[in-house]
């Protein structure tokens, strides 16, 4: 035999290999990972007011899964200091996407509609009704 033949069988040879010996199958396993999704996050932040000068709110994010779901903001005492003046529904069914989760901004500072808040402990409440055993709630030091 040639040298070529015996170079060209031995590369037939090893490509053979290659192809009938079965491979290790390295394939990462794909887990679902499902993490939990707070209902109420709240911290304390700054912004700029419209004059320039920065002024304390509270962000705050809430999942919705009712319709017409508002926040409300008691103090310790049990008195209402701030509500949304309106309310959030969820995405439709059709739309399949996935649970609506809302932010929003809380201003401390006095403002044309909003009155100054405080620094004390306040309930964050959110639902449907301000009264229902289905709310979500998160106690909050300002």
């Amino acid at each position: 035999m040639n040298k070529i033949e015996i170079i060209i069988s031995s590369l037939i040879g090893i490509v053979l290999l290659y192809i009938v010996i079965p491979k290790n199958n390295n394939k990462i396993k794909e887990e679902e990972s499902t993490f939990e999704i707070p209902a109420i996050e709240a911290w304390k932040d700054t912004h700029e007011k419209w004059d320039g000068t920065d002024g304390d709110i509270v962000k705050i994010k809430f999942i919705v899964e009712s319709k017409n779901t508002k926040l409300w903001v008691k103090d310790m005492a049990g008195n209402i200091v701030h509500k949304t003046p309106f309310s959030v529904n969820p995405y439709s069914e059709e739309s399949n996407k996935p649970t609506k989760i809302y932010s929003y901004v809380w201003k401390l500072y006095k403002s044309q509609r909003s009155r100054e808040i405080l620094p004390g402990d306040y309930e964050i409440i959110i639902g449907t009704k301000i009264n229902s055993s289905n709310n979500y709630y998160l106690d909050i030091e300002i």
